[in-house]
C-alpha cells in the first residue's frame, strides 16, 4: 500500500512539473513563430539543420533533417535542449536573414511589373494567392487575389516553385555583389503560422519551409456539446422529420432508392479470375463513337450541348479562375457544392462572395447539411494563426451582415447531393470534383472543366430548381417551379469551335453515369483509363477485367493516401483483385480525388465515385465527351502525368483477412 502511495505522489508530482512546463514551452513556441526572439545561429552538421536560440538565459536547438530533402518542400522542426560542451563534426554556417529577405523579394518583383496599365501577373507565395498589379495611374502594386480588381487583364501566372527559384537566383545576385560566399540561408517568413522561416540552400536548389512543432489548438465557435446537438437536430430533426413535411415525395423515393440499391450492391456478380492474360490489341483499332452515342441518346440520355470546355487541373489552377470570374461578376454566383469548408481559405472565397453580394451581385450557395454541420468540427487541413476563429457553419458566415443567400441540401435516409457546379453570370459554369477548402486548393489531386455556351444554360436550369426544392417549400416549390416557371431568356449561344457535350446524372433509382460507363467498357477495344478515389463496385471491377481479356489496355490510379481509411482498404483490396488480372494498377503519390476516365476516345470528367451511393443514390452529375482534342488533353495532362508520378503495383500487396470483410462492407458506401 505504501508503495501504491508513493507511486501516486510521483504521478502526481510530474503531471504537475508537466504542467508548469507547457505554458513556458508554448511562450517560447510562440515567441520564436511572431520573430519575438531571433536565432542566435544556424549551420549544418551531418544530414542536419540546427538553429540555436536563448530563451530565458537557457540555450536550446530547433533541428530539421536534410537528408533526402529533394522530394520535399517542407521539414518539421524537433526542438531539444543544448548539451554543455557538445561540437558538430563538419559545421557549415547557414547565413540568417532576417527583414534582408523582404528586399530580395522586392527586387525579384521589380522585373515582373507588367508594362500596360491595368495589368496583372498572378503570383503564388506559399498558400497566399497574389497579383502584381500596374495600376490605371501607372503605379506597381503586390494585393491578396481577392482584393485584385476586376478589370485587370491576367498577362501570366507563376506558381511558387516558379517564384522561389527566380528569389533563389537573385539572392545569389545579391550575395555575389555583397563578396560573401554563403550558399546556405535562413529566410525569414512573416505571417505565414507555424512556419518561421525557409532553408534555402542555393547550390542545391533547395527550399524548405520549417514547420514548428504544434503548440495551440485551433479555436471554433462551436464546442463538443453544441457540435452533438446540431447532428442530432440536423440528421434526425431537420432532415428527416422537417424533410418528410416539406419533401414527402423527395424522402420517400430516397428510401425506396436506398432499399433497393442496398438489395441490389448485397449480391454482387461473381468476379472471377482470367484463365490467361492476353497480349494487348495491336490493331489500334477504338470503339465506333458514332453507334456509341446513338446508343447513349437513346438508353442514356439526350441532354447533348455544346460548349467550350477548360480543363481546369488542381486547385491552382481551379480556384483563381473562379476567384476572378467572382470578382468579374456583373449578374449573379450561383454555387451548389456537396462541401463548403469553414477554413481560412474557405473564408475567403465566402468573403469575396459577400463583398460582390453588397455590391448588387445575386449571390446565392447551396451546400449539404450534414457536412455543414460535420466539419464545423474538424479542423483546416493547414494549420491557421493562433487568433482565428472557425465560425459555426459556413452557411451563418455567409449570411452574416451580408446580403448572400444560403440554403442547405437534407439528407433523408443518410443520402446526399454530391454534385459540384458553380456558376457565374449564367455564362460561365464549372463543374468536376472539387469542393471549397484547404485541401482542394493546396494539398489534394482534383480536376474541373470550366463551361461557356449552350450547356451552361441547362445548368443554370438545374440550380433554380435546387434552390427552389432546398427553400421551405420543398417537393412543393419545385413542382410549381417545374410546371408554372416562365423560361429564363437564353443568353449563352453557339459559337464556332464548340463542342458535343452530354450531361449524365446519378439520382435515386436512376444510374445514367454508371450505364454509361459500363457500356463504355464493354465497347473499348485499345485503352480504358480511370482515375478515381473510391472504387468499390463489383460489377465496375468485373467489367474491367472482362475488357482486359479482351486485350484492352486497362490501367486504374487509386489514391496513395486516402481520406477515409475503410475506403483505402477496400481500394487496396480491389487492387490486387484488378492486379492478379493483368490491369495496370496506380497508386497516386498523394490524395486523389479526381473523377475522371477515357475509353478510348469517349471522356467522362465530374462529380461520381465508383461506389454505391455516387452510383445508384445520391445526386451527382458528369460530363461525356467524345471531342478528339479533349480526350487527348485529358489523357496528356492528367492520365500520362499522374502515371508518372504514381508507383505501379509490380506484385501483390500483402493484406490482412480482414480486407476481405471490409470489402464486403463498403459494397454499401
Amino acid at each position: 500500500m505504501k508503495i501504491f502511495r508513493l507511486f501516486i505522489i510521483f504521478c502526481v508530482a510530474a503531471l504537475a512539473a508537466a504542467c508548469s512546463h507547457t505554458p513556458r514551452k508554448t511562450d517560447m513556441l510562440r515567441s520564436v513563430a511572431e520573430h519575438g526572439a531571433d536565432p542566435a545561429e544556424a549551420f549544418v552538421s551531418g544530414d542536419k539543420l540546427f538553429i540555436r536560440y536563448e530563451w530565458e538565459n537557457t540555450p536550446f536547438y530547433f533541428t530539421a533533417d536534410l537528408k533526402d530533402a529533394a522530394g520535399r518542400d517542407e521539414a518539421l522542426l524537433s526542438l531539444r535542449a543544448a548539451k554543455k560542451g557538445e561540437t558538430f563534426p563538419n559545421k557549415q554556417v547557414v547565413a540568417v536573414a532576417g527583414r534582408e529577405w523582404a528586399e530580395v523579394i522586392k527586387q525579384t518583383l521589380l522585373p515582373l511589373v507588367p508594362e500596360r496599365e491595368n495589368q496583372g501577373l498572378i503570383i503564388f507565395l506559399n498558400t497566399q494567392e497574389t497579383m502584381l498589379v500596374r495600376r490605371a495611374d501607372g503605379t506597381a502594386d503586390l494585393v491578396l487575389l481577392k482584393d485584385a480588381p476586376g478589370e485587370v487583364e491576367i498577362v501570366g501566372k507563376l506558381d511558387a516553385a516558379q517564384f522561389s527559384r527566380l528569389a533563389y537566383e537573385q539572392l545569389k545576385k545579391m550575395t555575389a555583389a555583397s563578396g560573401t560566399a554563403y550558399t546556405r540561408f535562413l529566410l525569414r517568413l512573416d505571417n505565414v503560422p507555424m512556419s518561421p522561416y525557409v532553408y534555402v540552400d542555393t547550390r542545391e536548389d533547395l527550399g524548405l519551409r520549417l514547420i514548428l512543432p504544434d503548440y495551440y489548438e485551433v479555436k471554433k465557435e462551436m464546442g463538443s456539446l453544441g457540435f452533438s446537438a446540431s447532428f442530432i437536430y440536423s440528421f434526425f430533426i431537420k432532415s428527416h422529420l422537417f424533410g418528410a413535411v416539406k419533401a414527402p415525395f423527395t424522402t420517400s423515393h430516397r428510401l425506396f432508392a436506398t432499399g433497393t440499391s442496398s438489395l441490389y450492391t448485397m449480391f454482387p456478380p461473381y468476379v472471377g479470375d482470367l484463365d490467361e492474360i492476353p497480349p494487348l490489341n495491336q490493331t489500334g483499332e477504338e470503339m465506333d463513337l458514332t453507334v456509341f452515342n446513338k446508343w447513349l441518346d437513346k438508353k442514356i440520355s439526350k441532354q447533348n450541348y455544346k460548349a467550350s470546355v477548360t480543363l481546369l487541373i488542381d486547385g491552382q489552377e481551379f480556384f483563381p479562375h473562379f476567384m476572378l470570374a467572382m470578382q468579374r461578376a456583373q449578374e449573379s454566383i450561383f454555387t451548389s457544392v456537396y462541401i463548403f469548408m469553414a477554413d481560412p481559405y474557405g473564408l475567403s472565397i465566402a468573403d469575396v462572395m459577400k463583398k460582390r453580394a453588397a455590391e448588387g451581385v445575386d449571390v446565392r450557395v447551396i451546400v449539404d447539411e450534414l457536412n455543414t454541420v460535420l466539419n464545423s468540427g474538424k479542423n483546416p487541413e493547414l494549420k491557421p494563426s493562433e487568433d482565428f476563429v472557425m465560425p459555426k457553419y459556413i452557411t451563418s458566415y455567409l449570411r452574416k451582415k451580408s446580403r448572400a443567400k444560403a440554403r442547405t441540401h437534407l439528407n433523408p435516409w443518410s443520402t446526399f447531393d454530391h454534385s459540384k457546379v458553380y456558376i457565374v453570370d449564367r455564362k460561365l459554369a464549372y463543374t468536376g470534383g472539387m469542393n471549397i477548402g484547404e485541401e482542394y486548393r493546396y494539398t489534394w489531386h482534383d480536376m474541373m472543366v470550366a463551361l461557356e455556351g449552350p450547356v451552361v444554360g441547362r445548368l443554370v436550369k438545374n440550380f433554380y430548381q435546387n434552390w427552389s426544392f432546398t427553400g421551405v417549400g420543398g417537393d412543393w416549390a419545385a413542382g410549381y417551379r417545374k410546371l408554372f416557371s416562365k423560361r429564363a431568356r437564353e443568353v449563352n449561344r453557339e459559337t464556332p469551335g464548340m463542342i458535343d457535350v452530354r450531361l449524365m446524372y446519378t439520382k435515386p433509382n436512376d444510374s445514367e453515369i454508371f450505364n454509361a460507363q459500363r457500356e463504355a467498357i464493354r465497347r473499348a477495344k485499345k485503352r480504358i483509363y480511370i482515375e478515381n478515389a473510391y472504387f468499390s463496385d463489383d460489377r465496375i471491377v468485373k467489367e474491367l477485367i472482362d475488357a482486359r481479356g479482351r486485350g484492352v489496355d486497362v490501367r486504374v490510379v487509386l489514391p496513395g493516401k486516402n481520406d477515409v481509411g475503410i475506403m483505402d482498404k477496400n481500394n487496396r483490396f480491389m487492387a490486387n483483385k484488378l492486379f492478379k488480372n493483368g490491369v495496370r494498377v496506380y497508386f497516386y503519390n498523394g490524395m486523389s480525388h479526381v473523377k475522371a476516365a477515357v475509353y478510348d476516345g469517349w471522356a467522362v470528367v465530374g462529380s461520381a465515385n465508383f461506389d454505391k451511393m455516387s452510383l445508384y443514390v445520391n445526386k451527382e452529375m458528369s460530363l461525356g465527351i467524345s471531342d478528339p482534342a479533349f480526350v487527348a488533353e485529358l489523357t496528356e495532362r492528367l492520365f500520362e502525368k499522374d502515371f508518372e508520378n504514381s508507383e505501379e503495383m509490380t506484385e501483390p500487396l500483402e493484406l490482412a483477412w480482414t480486407y476481405f470483410l471490409i470489402n464486403g462492407l463498403t459494397n454499401q458506401l
